[in-house]
């Protein structure tokens, strides 16, 4: 794909965002144009090596996405009261 067939297309995602999407954009955009790849801390890493140990050794357990959304969407469904 052209750099103008890209632009031409980011452009038209963008109109149609919403400030979410948006509010990503730029600081996925801001982290690019700093060349700051470390979007994690020291400390953040750490956490991050120690539960993919745990995971890989069978001591942790990890849940799906979609599995994530059902019980989220559940969650709110009882907390709401069904609605």
């Amino acid at each position: 794909m052209t750099t103008t067939a890209i632009r031409s297309k980011l452009h038209k995602y963008i109109d149609e965002a919403d400030s979410d999407v948006l509010e990503v954009v730029i600081k996925l955009l801001e982290v690019y144009r700093k060349g700051n790849t470390n979007l994690l801390t020291a400390k953040q890493k750490e956490e991050v090596f120690k539960r993919s140990v745990l995971y890989k050794e069978g001591k942790m357990k990890g849940v799906s996405l979609p599995e994530v959304r059902k019980r989220v969407k559940q969650k709110l469904s009882d907390e709401n009261g069904g609605i």
